[in-house]
């Protein structure tokens, strides 16, 4: 998702110009748009003769072909399509406030005498497919998107917002079956936009989705965007065409006690929400570069579809997530927790389940710690999972530990506002404090988020601190170490010991002798 068109280019051409692609104003002859386009549509137009016999491109067909990831979504998309598109020759509908009230005006009227047609037209579905092609950047594609859900409308109704979230979540390659249902999951994000309401300005709802999580249509925008570049070659022989790391993360379920805390769903959501540090540890630093943007040039793009998808989104595989501490398992206790975390050198995540259904997240982009201060970087964040999902802390230094220091508050504690901490753990591991609500704890699990040779490095760090303590239980003081050992004078200045020589004897009781 480049940065070289910008969201008022996209939307400022008008019909006389021509339709926006990749940066520049063209022609909207056939032989104009991008060849795998042509071909699709010829593809699509062919089938639609043959199995409905309608010459254009049918809703079965566009469904089937083209939005066969969620129904209700192609649906919306087609009849989206067919309002802005049909006999217009500009793929971008226009954004004014008078055109738009205009364009609200003619939809109505149009949709009263058919203009939500059974079938789209050559023309028009090139003009449509062509526009959201041209999405490239986050904000645009979010706009487009919650454009498609609320039929264009200045307020979206709470079931267009659960459509919305179920068919991003469902265009993704993560649905399969599990032991628990996503929907208690996928509705905390409806929840968390809600607030109660019936409905929500689009304005309001798009700022709060680039807030929480703004990479929730990326999967939608990326598979749709997958279909049109390829399916003039994998339609006609009925095949799917891999992409390149293309798959939503999955971790395996492997019981109920670590299930709910790492549903697919779950996972997904946090992908949309959490710096790409956790999910792509090895290419994080990469994606920060300036030269992975979007090339501007358009060449580059219709060269081959292939690098037109690899660019227009960077693929998130949080596969290599590794399961630190499981309080189920490993016994919940502040001794056993930092026994398995502390050491591991790289991003963690660390899920807090409690009492009323309630679910946390603390990401942290460092090593975990036993200080006095508080520590944590830019990438540091901290959610409230379930039952509302948002984001309650974020940013550098949000993150305090203390089990060893004197004089200082102990236990965990996570925000920036001394008066009211967004989360705080006892030593006890028994209550977490939400926002001055007191919640019982039910059970603490850690992930890594690192590579591989971070947690082998923690492995070996645990070994080598077992061979020291190992050995300084192995070390024999004979009696001239002792008359000098600074321990000896400590024992001496507590009261009347005996001393090392006396201990020197063969007997089964000299150790312990009077």
């Amino acid at each position: 998702m480049g940065n070289s068109t910008s969201q008022e280019q996209q939307q400022g051409s008008t019909s006389k110009k021509g339709f926006l692609w990749s940066g520049g104003l063209q022609s909207t002859s056939s032989h104009d748009y991008p060849d795998f386009l042509v071909k699709l549509a010829k593809v699509l137009v062919a089938k639609s003769l043959a199995e409905d016999h309608v010459e254009g491109v049918t809703q079965s067909i566009f469904l089937k072909h083209v939005c066969n990831t969620h129904e209700v979504f192609g649906k919306r998309l087609f009849n989206y399509i067919a309002k802005h598109w049909s006999g217009k020759s500009t793929t971008t509908p226009p954004s004014s406030p008078s055109h738009m009230d205009g364009k609200k005006k003619e939809g109505k009227e149009k949709s009263k005498g058919g203009n939500n047609s059974p079938h789209l037209s050559k023309s028009t579905f090139l003009a449509g497919a062509s526009h959201i092609i041209s999405l490239l950047t986050d904000k645009a594609q979010m706009e487009f998107y919650i454009k498609v859900f609320s039929d264009d409308e200045e307020k979206i109704g709470r079931s267009d917002v659960e459509e919305l979230v179920f068919a991003t979540y469902h265009s993704s390659t993560t649905t399969h079956k599990t032991c628990c249902l996503p929907d208690d999951i996928l509705a905390a994000v409806v929840t968390g936009v809600m607030h109660g309401k019936g409905s929500v300005n689009t304005k309001y709802l798009q700022g709060w989705l680039d807030q929480h999580c703004p990479r929730i249509v990326m999967w939608l925008h990326r598979s749709l965007t997958h279909i049109l570049t390829t399916g003039h070659r994998t339609i006609p022989l009925n095949t799917q065409e891999n992409q390149e790391d293309r798959e939503t993360p999955i971790l395996d379920c492997p019981n109920n006690s670590s299930c709910l805390n790492l549903h697919p769903a779950l996972i997904w959501l946090l992908t949309c929400s959490i710096p790409r540090l956790y999910t792509s540890p090895v290419r994080a630093e990469q994606q920060r570069r300036p030269g992975d943007s979007m090339p501007s040039s358009p060449s580059h793009l219709l060269l081959d579809p292939h690098v037109f998808i690899e660019k227009m989104v960077s693929a998130v595989s949080p596969t290599h997530w590794l399961p630190l501490y499981n309080s189920d398992t490993d016994g919940l206790s502040i001794n056993r927790f930092q026994h398995h975390v502390f050491g591991y050198q790289s991003a963690t995540l660390m899920f807090l389940t409690a009492e009323e259904g309630n679910m946390f997240c603390l990401a942290c982009d460092q090593t975990w710690r036993d200080s006095q201060h508080f520590w944590g970087g830019d990438d540091c964040l901290c959610l409230h999972l379930t039952p509302e999902y948002k984001i309650i802390e974020a940013g550098p230094k949000i993150a305090y530990f203390n089990v060893s220091s004197r004089g200082y508050p102990t236990g965990l504690q996570v925000g920036t506002d001394y008066t009211n901490r967004a989360l705080t753990l006892d030593l006890d591991l028994t209550i977490l404090t939400y926002r001055r609500i007191p919640l019982r704890l039910k059970a603490i699990e850690v992930w890594g988020c690192g590579t591989v040779e971070a947690k082998n490095a923690q492995v070996d760090l645990k070994k080598r601190e077992s061979r020291d303590t190992e050995n300084r239980r192995k070390v024999k003081i004979d009696k001239s170490d002792w008359l000098d050992n600074p321990d000896r004078y400590l024992i001496e200045m507590a009261g009347n010991r005996l001393n090392y020589a006396q201990y020197e004897t063969n007997s089964p009781g000299g150790a312990s002798g009077n």
